[in-house]
């Protein structure tokens, strides 16, 4: 037992820490990922061929347009005070669902009282008003007395009453006066809510320019609808103001400049009636921008450029480098590009646009919108 406890039992441990070690300094020095991405092609890599070509085709090709956007109240119709006065009677109160044409409240105005005639100041009696002496002195008789002039009667004040009825059919918000309180014309008394909402989601300019002359057909997925929402009569609304873009920022990662696309307008999409909905809700609407068959088409990685305008590349047989070729793009599908005049088909390009350092799942070419 002894021989055990002295040299066995002291063997095993070191040799129980010598495993150990060679683990860790295996996955110290030869981590399993980077050799499991080695093994396996199927692993994505930094590595590209930069002068890979690919062959124009034909397909076909289905456009659309994926829109973040969130759910928001329509705007109300606020009621003004059409005259100035004192309110004397309020029938709605906040909260309340009105119809067009129901009382809302009630104002007095007073009145301007009417002018009253007073007669002309008589004579004293027993005086010729005016009438002197020869020598310029008034004749004899009593001192005139003084009278009073006539006081006009005291009247009541009077008040004319209006009544303000609801501009539209909604609930009454923002309702915060109180009888008696006095108010001027063209106040806002309260806004009525229409009780309906609006998917809202904010456009580029480049992405309003793709929907210009297009019948717009979208629909929304909601949390709380089994099937995408089709949206009746979207519409666009263009700002008063448009944002100037900010200063370009210097990528961490590439060291390049980018630049945010400033929204100039936005998509609106109406709700449907009773559809389970809160404002704030976060959904995303599809655009359909149109489909075409029989196309020539090119991976997005190839073309550089927006709208119509772009540009693909070639290598030149003689120097072996890239040469743009000006094209006019079509629509946009899933990782691919129509091309619709500058190219044939079967003519070979570039798969990747020079000077783009990682592409990302067939997206590393211009942008799409």
């Amino acid at each position: 037992m002894d021989a055990l406890r002295r040299y066995v039992f002291p063997l095993i441990w070191m040799l129980i820490l010598a495993v150990i070690a060679l683990a860790l300094a295996r996955m110290a020095f030869f981590p399993a990922d980077a050799s499991g991405a080695a093994e396996d092609p199927d692993v994505p890599t930094a590595e590209f061929d930069q002068y890979a070509v690919v062959s124009v085709e034909t397909s076909d090709i289905a456009s659309e347009l994926a829109l973040p956007a969130t759910v928001q109240p329509d705007e109300g119709t606020e009621l003004k005070a059409t005259d100035e006065g004192e309110i004397n009677k309020i029938w709605a109160r906040e909260g309340d669902t009105v119809v067009k044409g129901q009382r809302i409240l009630q104002v007095r105005v007073p009145e301007e009282p009417a002018p009253v005639d007073v007669p002309p100041e008589m004579p004293a009696e027993g005086t010729t008003d005016g009438a002197t002496g020869g020598d310029g002195t008034d004749e004899g008789g009593p001192e005139p007395v003084e009278q009073p002039a006539p006081q006009p009667e005291q009247t009541e004040q009077q008040y004319r009453y209006l009544t303000l009825y609801a501009n539209a059919p909604g609930k009454i918000t923002g309702l915060t006066l109180e009888e008696w309180e006095s108010i001027a014309t063209g106040d806002v008394v309260a806004t009525i809510s229409p009780g309906t909402y609006s998917i809202v989601a904010e456009l580029t300019p480049e992405q309003q320019l793709s929907l210009l002359d297009v019948d717009i057909d979208a629909s929304a997925i909601l949390p709380t609808a089994a099937d995408p929402v089709h949206c009746k009569a979207p519409g666009i609304t263009e700002d008063a103001e448009v944002a100037k873009p900010e200063a370009p920022q210097i990528d961490p990662m590439t060291g390049e400049e980018t630049t945010s696309s400033v929204s100039s307008a936005q998509l609106e999409c109406p709700v449907p009636e009773g559809t389970r909905i809160v404002p704030g809700l976060s959904v995303e609407v599809t655009v359909k921008l149109g489909s075409a068959t029989d196309v020539l088409t090119v991976p997005t990685t190839a073309a550089e450029g927006t709208g119509e305008t772009g540009t693909v590349y070639m290598l030149d047989e003689a120097t072996g480098e890239p040469t743009p070729v000006e094209v006019t793009l079509g629509l946009r599908g899933d990782g691919v590009v129509e091309i619709t005049e500058g190219l044939e088909e079967g003519q070979e390009i570039l798969q990747f646009v020079p000077g783009v350092d990682n592409p990302d799942d067939g997206m590393g070419g211009g942008e799409m919108w």
